[in-house]
């Protein structure tokens, strides 16, 4: 009876332990919930996908975030992207195919864009369609596309109607979202120095450090721990990360 009576005490244990651990492992706590703000927060936190297109993710308060697929669904009568997949994480060369419609096209091509997250455009060629273009069917196209990867993580692919008129009325363009593969994760610091009465200026070697008016303010402090490096310009700037950032906010003039 007595060893009937410790098996007993040790399965409630166990079973007490793993309720314990699925409290406080597997389901986020309150506090994190509050920090999920967007859909790939979301997928992080572990909450499931639903079977949507474009794909859903709720929380257990109830929030639901959508993958952003750029207008891809508004433009379907008229332009279908292939590959690559809106949010699909790409590499230079990038190859697009996709159909798009006889008056998407002038010349049998179209423009293709690629923009990093600021906007800049980081390649532009023209889309070759694959067929005969002078029709108002779908007709598939393909181009290849060389790059410079962006620092940044994140951009977006554009594929612009042709419009020969330039007549604002007759634009269009396909917009959807990429992830990159950054060029280097360790910033480029050649020929990049630090200057300023308070070490707060971060520029070219050849332009001297003393360009400052050597005025304070609480927020040069924030410079102290960060990097002085080439940015997707190829300019001497600091590097934005989210420490500084945040130091940044935190002491403005």
């Amino acid at each position: 009876m007595k060893k009937q009576n410790i098996l007993l005490l040790i399965v409630v244990l166990a079973v007490a332990g793993s309720s314990w651990w699925l409290i406080n492992e597997v389901t986020p706590t309150p506090v994190q919930i509050s920090e999920i703000n967007s859909f790939e927060d979301c997928v992080d936190a572990g909450y499931p996908i639903l079977e949507s297109y474009p794909e859903q993710c709720q929380t257990a308060d109830g929030r639901s975030f959508t993958r952003d697929i750029g207008n891809a669904n508004e433009l379907t009568n008229l332009i279908v992207l292939d590959s690559p997949r809106p949010g699909e994480r790409v590499t230079s060369p990038l190859t697009i195919t996709g159909q798009a419609r006889g008056t998407w096209y002038f010349e049998a091509s179209f423009p293709v864009e690629i923009q990093d997250e600021s906007g800049k455009t980081l390649a532009q060629v023209p889309a070759q369609a694959q067929g005969e273009w002078m029709t108002e069917e779908f007709v598939p196209f393909a181009v290849t596309i060389d790059f410079a990867a962006p620092i940044s993580g994140t951009g977006k692919l554009i594929l612009h109607k042709d419009n020969p008129s330039g007549l604002p009325e007759n634009d269009n363009s396909l917009i959807v979202p990429l992830k990159f593969t950054p060029a280097t994760t360790t910033p480029i610091t050649s020929g990049c120095v630090v200057g300023g009465c308070s070490s707060q200026l971060c520029v070219e070697k050849s332009a001297g450090t003393d360009a400052s008016t050597c005025e304070w303010s609480p927020k040069y402090a924030c410079y102290q721990a960060a990097t002085c490096a080439r940015n997707t310009a190829g300019q001497c700037a600091w590097v934005e990360t989210p420490t500084l950032k945040a130091c940044l906010a935190k002491n403005t003039d």
